[in-house]
């Protein structure tokens, strides 16, 4: 799709450059609708020169020398790297090539930072390129915006046909006797502008971050405090199995050792990730762009998809005949259209098992559900709303008792937009106070509980233990025979929580415990063991 996003071609050159862009960004780094619009510029575009605030200045930043001279730049530097030249988007999509076997890394490294630099010397071609969002924000605001074209005549429509033709790899002679800038060609620009800017806006950072990953001698992420605790604890123990629960100098070791752990970072009540990591490390930078890209990416899709379904025949040619930038010298029997092949393809192929449903964002999700219904959800949550995935399912264990589950992700993209989120703030912490187990007594005392089935007492340890981890919540009804366990993990007060609750009936604390070996001793794994095997004899 990406090689088609300027001019609806299979323009390699403009792909090779765009898609090392997005990996560059990618991999190194995861209103109110007017009947009337305030102005959407001429219905006849003559020249360039036009109000930066209206559709029509795309035609300056497609004719600009700048702009050709940049896609060009990318091109031939990117194609030192290995691209594939085939003329297929499709299938270089699915296997983008960066590096031949040739081609070291370092060169590679080197090859991209050059595509920085290029795009980073453009500074008024990228501001034309910002001033261009007003434009798109005013044409956005139309209720009636998917009507929208204008004819490029004179001066401003030999440019873009000489540009066109370059771009698309054209014969010299083609041309259009009338030539069109619609919606579908204002919004695919516009997506394609933003990693321009993104780049541009961060061109240090990323150069700095590539020239760090081509180094050999990578930071370390785990902290020396912690490596060094762990490794005199270790040097004094070696092969421990279960009889050193009953040694009161291993237990009052370990419990020691883990409170010193516990007092490397800040908050010396807890056992958590900053005890054992970096500062730096799993820190997610350019969080914001990456979801205002995400929101840009995936608007523009489901506003082409729209415009598609309303103006365009099956193959993505206007059903007006009008030529457009994105329908200019491409052939009426191929399909050119961005959306039409796959936006009715179905979320899920199969019924959802009984007992179980899925939503999203309250939606239920099934067999009718299809792609564009799914990218709807996510315009409608992104930048700042929310976006909730639940499945629940439920199902009888045996005549007795049942099972239910219900799993969630919830994504708050208020909280997540910022610009940087730390991965270590979360809940995964151990209070220390769980250490007071720890000793030859409470051990012997849990022990004897499990084997003489004393079920207060197991019951008030497992609560204690559960209370003491900041992820995990239990809950035991001996009356109705009812367990409830609940693991949540939950990222910067709630920007991204992830929920797993099992709630199970009809049974005891001792069938839950005797669970794992029944199931031990009635499966086997022929496969697996065949796999050991194999290891074991390389």
């Amino acid at each position: 799709m990406f090689t088609r996003i300027l001019c609806g071609g299979g323009i390699i050159k403009i792909f090779k450059g765009i898609w090392i862009v997005l990996i560059v960004f990618f991999a190194f780094i995861f209103g109110c609708v007017n009947t009337n619009p305030t102005d959407l510029g001429p219905s006849e575009i003559s020249d360039t020169g036009n109000d930066p605030e209206t559709p029509a200045y795309a035609i300056d930043i497609i004719t600009d020398g700048e702009f050709i001279d940049l896609i060009n730049q990318i091109a031939n530097t990117s194609s030192g790297a290995g691209s594939t030249s085939s003329k297929n988007s499709k299938e270089l999509l699915k296997t983008p090539i960066l590096f031949t076997q040739e081609t070291s890394y370092k060169n590679g490294y080197d090859q991209l930072i050059n595509i920085l630099n290029a795009i980073s010397s453009k500074e008024k071609l990228i501001n034309k390129m910002k001033q261009f969002r007003k434009a798109v924000n005013n044409l956005l605001k139309y209720e009636n915006r998917y009507e929208y074209y204008a004819e490029v005549t004179g001066n401003a429509k030999n440019k873009l046909e000489n540009t066109l033709r370059q771009l698309k790899d054209l014969d010299s002679n083609a041309s259009s006797t009338n030539l069109y800038i619609d919606f579908r060609d204002v919004m695919v620009l516009n997506l394609l502008i933003e990693p321009f800017i993104f780049v541009h806006d961060n061109h240090d950072e990323l150069v700095k971050l590539i020239r760090d990953s081509s180094e050999s001698n990578i930071e370390p992420i785990i902290r020396d405090e912690f490596t060094s605790l762990v490794s005199t604890f270790e040097a004094s123990y070696s092969n421990i199995d279960f009889s050193y629960l009953s040694n009161p100098t291993f237990l009052n070791d370990l419990k020691n050792t883990l409170d010193k752990i516990s007092d490397i970072s800040e908050d010396k009540n807890y056992l958590d990730l900053n005890d054992m990591f970096v500062p730096e490390a799993f820190v997610l930078n350019w969080v914001d762009d990456a979801i205002n890209l995400s929101d840009l990416l995936i608007k523009t899709i489901v506003e082409i998809n729209e415009y598609e379904i309303r103006k365009t025949d099956e193959n993505g040619f206007r059903k007006d005949g009008k030529t457009t930038i994105w329908t200019f010298g491409e052939n009426k029997e191929d399909n050119i259209s961005i959306t039409l092949e796959w936006y009715k393809t179905p979320l899920i192929e199969e019924d959802v098992p009984k007992g179980a449903s899925i939503t999203l964002n309250d939606k239920e999700v099934n067999t009718s559900t299809t792609a564009i219904d799914v990218l709807k959800i996510l315009d409608s949550a992104l930048p700042d709303n929310t976006l909730i995935l639940n499945i629940n399912f439920a199902t009888p264990i045996n005549l007795e008792s049942t099972a239910t589950i219900n799993y969630s992700l919830k994504f708050d993209f208020g909280k997540l937009n910022t610009s940087a989120i730390d991965l270590k703030n979360c809940n995964l912490k151990i209070n220390d106070g769980i250490l007071d187990i720890l000793n030859v007594a409470s051990i012997t005392e849990l022990t004897m509980a499990i084997n003489t089935q004393n079920i207060d007492v197991l019951n008030s340890y497992l609560n204690f233990i559960s209370k003491n981890l900041e992820f995990v919540s239990f809950s035991y009804d001996s009356g109705s025979n009812t367990i409830t366990i609940k693991f949540e993990y939950n990222l910067e007060n709630g920007a991204f929580v992830e929920t797993l609750n099992i709630k199970l009936e009809g049974i005891t604390l001792f069938d839950l415990m005797s669970m794992p070996l029944a199931f031990k001793e009635n499966f086997s794994f022929p496969a697996n063991l065949n796999l050991l095997a194999l290891n074991k004899n390389k």
